[in-house]
């Protein structure tokens, strides 16, 4: 038997490669009014070359399918969000190498979900809250930085309708998985931040609750921004000071250097607390933001050019006090050059 010449067994193999087999995986049967949720396609046969996926009424969140290989097989989700009261796809065209293999269309009936005071308006197959961060924001409300991780999950849709400000930071997705920054302000005097999410494994509500406990002194904004009128402040300067000379003395007379490393590192600390907090210029005009997000809300505008105490940074954003009692972020565009 003679060998195969190249040209031959390269058009062999462009037609083995065209060949394709595939089918829906999974769909659901039916899906809430915002729901995230997967649709799954599977390859039976071992895919050589480039394939796409052409929906031609809707929009994947992602245009990249997320893609799992077993064996010959191979899985590709794509994830979509409902937007009416049906979803529905004519057909979907798959294209593999130039090969175009038609399927047949998709409808998939949405369902609205049962009333819930306290329903957030995600709706996930699992929500945790990876952390969480407290702190005052003004003398009158807190405000709470919450990090939430949730899978096929909405949660750009999330809204604490209790709460006085909502407003989302980043928006990370990974496949299935969705994580947020989420920033809400709360009166100060509440002590507990409740809310539900629906989750569609257990199709049912469950319930998350917060305590507001106030936890980043570094993020605080404090009525009186001067350090030295600070009665706290000065309490620990004053025990450090007493530390560090107690210590020192004890060197002297013990010549242990045990003592020594105590005085040198209350000193240490001693000077960190006597550096001052940073002044920086903000620009007239320049708009004071709530909280430091893109999407926050405006609480103001600076009406001349104004030189004043920097009490805390995040990303581009700087935290102020404009004028007593009116507290906010500044971006760094808004800070002057000269």
């Amino acid at each position: 038997m003679k060998p195969l010449r190249p040209f031959t067994l390269l058009i062999l193999l462009s037609i083995f490669s065209f060949s394709l087999e595939i089918e829906y995986s999974y769909t659901p049967k039916r899906v809430y009014e915002n729901q995230v949720f997967p649709i799954t396609f599977l390859s039976i046969d071992k895919v050589f070359g480039e394939i796409s996926f052409n929906f031609p009424n809707r929009e994947p969140i992602s245009k990249r399918a997320v893609i799992i290989q077993s064996g010959n097989k191979t899985f590709y989700t794509f994830y979509f969000k409902t937007t009416g009261e049906k979803f529905e796809v004519p057909y979907v065209a798959v294209n593999l190498n130039g090969k175009i293999v038609m399927l047949k269309g998709i409808s998939i009936d949405v369902e609205p979900l049962p009333y819930r005071d306290d329903f957030c308006g995600v709706i996930a197959s699992g929500l945790k809250i990876k952390s969480r961060q407290v702190s005052v924001y003004d003398e009158k409300t807190n405000l709470v930085s919450l990090l939430i991780e949730a899978y096929d999950a909405n949660l750009e849709d999330i809204y604490i309708k209790d709460a006085i400000e909502n407003s989302i930071g980043n928006i990370r997705r990974d496949g299935s998985m969705v994580e947020i920054n989420y920033y809400v302000q709360l009166p100060i005097e509440q002590t507990k931040l409740k809310f539900s999410y629906f989750d569609i494994i257990k199709s049912s509500f469950v319930e998350q609750s917060i305590s507001i406990d106030i936890d980043d002194g570094s993020v605080a904004a404090q009525t009186d921004l001067n350090p030295k009128d600070d009665k706290f402040e000065e309490l620990k300067r004053g025990i450090t000071i007493s530390i560090t000379i107690i210590f020192a003395i004890l060197f002297i007379w013990k010549r242990d250097i045990f003592y020594l490393m105590v005085a040198l590192l209350s000193s240490i600390l001693l000077i960190i607390l006597y550096i001052p907090l940073s002044n920086i210029c903000v620009k007239p005009n320049s708009p004071i933001y709530i909280i430091p997000t893109f999407n926050s809300t405006i609480g103001g505008y600076t009406e001349h050019r104004v030189t004043t105490v920097e009490l805390a940074k995040r990303g581009d954003y700087h935290k102020i006090e404009y004028k007593k009692g009116i507290i906010g972020w500044i971006k760094d565009e808004d800070i002057c050059k000269d």
